[in-house]
C-alpha cells in the first residue's frame, strides 16, 4: 500500500483550504463576499393606543352646614313628632316669621305649629296659622293623608277660602 507521508498531507490540506479564502480572480481582494439579502425589516406596527383612563367621579361637595334657625327647625320638629305640643309650639312660633329660613321651611314650620295648635285644642290659632302659610304661599297644600285628618281639616279647609275668596 502506498502511504502519503504525513507532512505532504499536512500542506495538501493547508493550500486546499487556503485555495478557499483567496479571492476568485477578477475580483479585488477588499471587495465582500456576496451573502444572502438580509431580509427587509418588517414595518414596525404600532401599537394600539391605550385605552383611556376614565376621569374619577365629580366629587360632590360637602353639604352646607345647617344654619342655627335650620337647626331650631329640626328640634322643633323633633319636639312635635314626640308628641311634645307646647314645647313644639313654642320652639315653632318665632321659626314661622324667620326670614333666614327659605319658603320651604317656613311653610313646614307653619304647618307644624298649625298641626301642634289643633292637637292642642286651639282651633283659632291653628286656622289663623293655616292662613298665614297661604299668605306667604298661595299654592300651599297638605298631603292627601292630612287633607282629611278630622281635627286639622276643617281649620285648613277654612282657611283656605278665607285667604283665596
Amino acid at each position: 500500500m502506498h502511504t502519503v507521508p504525513r507532512f505532504s498531507l499536512c500542506i495538501f490540506v493547508v493550500t486546499l483550504l487556503a485555495g478557499c479564502a483567496t479571492p476568485p480572480p477578477g475580483r479585488p481582494a477588499s471587495a465582500p463576499v456576496a451573502t444572502q439579502p438580509a431580509p427587509a425589516p418588517r414595518p414596525v406596527e404600532p401599537a394600539p393606543a391605550p385605552a383611556p383612563v376614565p376621569a374619577p367621579p365629580p366629587v360632590a361637595p360637602a353639604p352646607a352646614e345647617p344654619s342655627a334657625s335650620e337647626k331650631a327647625l329640626m328640634v322643633a320638629l323633633a319636639s312635635y313628632e314626640r308628641g311634645d305640643y307646647p314645647a313644639a309650639m313654642r320652639q315653632l312660633t318665632a321659626l314661622t316669621s324667620d326670614t333666614t329660613l327659605d319658603t320651604a321651611n317656613q311653610l313646614r314650620a307653619l304647618k307644624t305649629l298649625a298641626f301642634a295648635q289643633c292637637l292642642t285644642r286651639a282651633a283659632v290659632p291653628c286656622r289663623q296659622t293655616f292662613e298665614r302659610a297661604f299668605r306667604l304661599d298661595n299654592k300651599f297644600d297638605l298631603a292627601p293623608a292630612e287633607r282629611g285628618h278630622p281635627v286639622w281639616g276643617p281649620q285648613f279647609e277654612q282657611a283656605r277660602k278665607a285667604v283665596n275668596r
